[in-house]
């Protein structure tokens, strides 16, 4: 009657075959299928599991390194301590997982403990988890126990470095496992497709002393398993040397009390790259084990500014292949293919994510092979634009329709019926901005001149339409559909970016939207009137900031970081709620396109691009109390016009920032927030020093 919560262990690509950690220890290694649970036995017989460690406080939940996607869980009781420790090596078509399990003595007389480790038909993903791969019960039919092998159903599923001194199974007829209905496994059918087996290890512990036990299961192909513990222990010092590499591509310098921050954007981009299948860019490995282009495209803009420019390659590549023939970009794709579901905020995501490849790497070549697909999701938007500015939508109370996307589902909120979501017309507004600024770069000049044209028209006519909504629904604040005119503050922020349209609507209803958002952030963090939200929410971080609202942006990462579950993973499930261990569907944990969304305001922090005037504006997340601790710097982050660093620091009671070289002057200039005001950066390199009445 309890939520659990889990992460993931997988190698980059490795989505179909990730396995899942919970946090009391036990391993999913495979979609759907059993897992593999420690208890501890003492002396005396008694058997202390996960629910008895939890009455002597909470497992504690840890990653290598505060940030390494090697989770560890650790159980602490009077008797003894037990450290799970788990990582994943090798590369998509091969490649498996290793744990480690830590028995420790941490009493002053020596003393006699089992570790046993047991298959459960039960899957680390819970049966309230029913999207997809439905959670619960997993099949386990026939066991067999050969050597150092023990196999499920016919397969190899788990392999030991240490010899057990037991193998037992018992069929689910016959009762617990860890009862008398247990027997020596040789091999074993279960006609309730529900057997169990456990594995014993028998350890006399000194005062102090701690023993492991390493145990290797296959994820995909067949990997070498350790030739011992040793060898073990160095490769998954390998794993964490690879992924340390990989996830500090872009640096930065910040002081203790941001190392949430920190490490959070981290986990995030391993997660997002852990759970691509291949180079399908994936929400999740369980509920969400498909590829969306609306989240692969945020994930692309993510994935670029932290350096990571072929995973986004790869993914905008393969996606452009399941256009389908007449230029609609779909939805989703999938083993099934493409989905033809209509979802009008697909053909501009689609455009987006070639069109911020090009603006990172300038590779010509890339962008003329995937030109045909652009085209042609631009003509068929065309078209959609088209359909909509007929004289249906002169008629009185449709004039809010005019020119729009036509109504669609892609808004989860709209899935009953489909609505003229803003956020489809601010992804086309994108899309079509960035059709003709491919269109240029390739030489297309006539084309490019009638996609700005159309751009233009399109920009015109989504303005009237946000103005005759607002006043036809009597609001203050962006609509969320132009039926509705509804509050939708995390769908809005699309228009800072990628829209670049703030200018569309007078700067009071942006105050006005991010204002009620606020408000209302405010009265759910003091009160229980509420049951769950959903961290996409985090998009709202960088409006703040972009408002100029640092302190607010600040108070809703601190609001959302407390909700990391659990703490030590540092990630998200798809819904949080209010109630921790309330049971529910929460979607994949972690979700990547929330670790997406994370990234992108994380980053907004210190430095984002306005793509409304294509300038670049520094350090409008960073805190005066920060540099009060020391420089601020900033390494490699990579943006539109190169990779920027950065240094920002109080010198003489003055504040100084030091833009390195390398970066080319962005056409709207390059900028300094600091303390809700901006400041040119002066060109050619020189310091921007602001007096300390403007530094307090």
């Amino acid at each position: 009657g309890e939520q659990n919560y889990w992460t993931v262990v997988g190698v980059d690509g490795g989505g179909a075959s990730a396995a899942l950690l919970s946090e009391d220890g036990a391993i999913e290694p495979h979609r759907g299928g059993p897992s593999l649970e420690p208890v501890v036995i003492d002396a005396d017989g008694r058997t202390l599991g996960w629910a008895e460690v939890q009455t002597q406080g909470r497992s504690n939940t840890t990653l290598r390194e505060g940030h390494l996607p090697l989770p560890s869980v650790q159980w602490t009781h009077p008797a003894f301590g037990l450290t799970v420790e788990a990582g994943a090596e090798g590369i998509r078509a091969q490649s498996q997982l290793i744990a480690r399990y830590t028995l420790h003595n941490p009493t002053a007389l020596p003393q006699r403990l089992t570790l046993a480790l047991l298959l459960r038909p039960w899957q680390v993903n819970p049966p309230q988890q029913f999207l997809n791969t439905a959670g619960g019960v997993a099949e386990v039919r026939r066991l067999q126990w050969a050597g150092s092998t023990l196999q499920v159903n016919g397969q190899p599923w788990l392999r030991t470095l240490q010899a057990p001194a037991r193998a037992l199974a018992a069929p689910f007829d016959a009762g617990d496992v860890l009862g008398p209905a247990a027997r020596p496994l040789a091999s074993l059918q279960d006609p309730q497709g529900l057997a169990s087996a456990r594995l014993d290890w028998p350890m006399n512990l000194g005062p102090g002393e701690r023993r492991s036990v390493t145990i290797t299961l296959p994820l995909a192909g067949s990997a070498v398993p350790p030739t011992d513990d040793a060898d073990a222990v160095a490769r998954l010092d390998a794993v964490a040397a690879g992924w340390r590499q990989r996830l500090n591509r872009v640096t930065f310098s910040l002081p203790p009390a941001a190392q949430p921050i920190h490490d959070s954007l981290r986990v995030a981009l391993s997660h997002i790259l852990i759970s691509r299948d291949g180079p399908a860019l994936q929400p999740g490995t369980r509920s969400y084990a498909r590829s969306w282009v609306r989240d692969g495209a945020m994930m692309v803009a993510g994935l670029l500014r932290l350096g990571e420019v072929d995973a986004a390659r790869e993914f905008t590549t393969w996606y452009a292949g399941h256009l389908f023939a007449n230029g609609k970009v779909p939805c989703c794709v999938d083993a099934r293919g493409a989905d033809p579901v209509a979802e009008n905020d697909s053909h501009g995501q689609f455009i987006y994510s070639v069109a911020e490849l090009w603006r990172h790497t300038g590779d010509r070549a890339w962008i003329e092979r995937l030109w045909p697909q652009v085209d042609a999701a631009a003509g068929y938007m065309e078209r959609l634009r088209q359909s909509e500015r007929t004289p249906l939508n002169q008629q009185p109370g449709r004039e809010a329709f005019w020119g729009l996307m036509p109504a669609s589902i892609s808004h989860e909120g709209y899935s009953a019926k489909p609505m003229h979501s803003y956020w489809d017309d601010f992804w086309a507004l994108a899309g079509w901005r960035d059709a003709a600024l491919l269109a240029r770069a390739l030489g297309h000049a006539t084309r490019a001149d009638e996609l700005a044209a159309q751009h233009g028209e399109f920009r015109r006519e989504l303005g009237q339409s946000l103005a005759t909504a607002m006043a036809q629904h009597r609001i203050a604040h962006l609509p969320g559909a132009a039926e509705l005119g509804d509050f939708d503050a995390t769908s809005s922020t699309m228009i800072f970016s990628p829209a670049g349209a703030e200018g569309l609507v007078p700067p009071a209803a942006l105050a006005a939207t991010w204002r009620r958002y606020w408000d209302e952030a405010q009265r759910r963090r003091g009160s229980t009137d509420w049951n769950e939200y959903t961290p996409y929410e985090l998009r709202s971080v960088s409006a703040l900031l972009r408002l100029g609202h640092a302190d607010r942006a600040h108070a809703m990462l601190d609001f959302f970081h407390a909700d990391q579950r659990p703490t030590g993973w540092h990630h998200w499930a798809e819904v949080v709620d209010r109630r921790p261990r309330h049971p529910r569907f929460i979607g994949d944990m972690p979700h990547a396109w929330i670790s997406s969304d994370y990234i992108r305001s994380a980053l907004d922090l210190l430095a984002y691009e306005r793509d409304s005037d294509q300038a670049l504006v520094l350090a409008a997340g960073v805190l005066p109390a920060w540099v009060d601790q020391g420089p601020v710097r900033v390494q490699g982050l990579r943006t539109a016009w190169g990779a920027l660093s950065y240094a920002l620091a109080r010198r003489n009671g003055e504040v100084e920032l030091r833009v390195a070289p390398g970066l080319v002057e962005p056409p709207g200039g390059l900028w300094l927030q600091w303390q809700g005001r901006l400041h040119r950066v002066p060109p050619g390199g020189a310091p921007l020093r602001l007096p300390a009445a403007a530094a307090p």
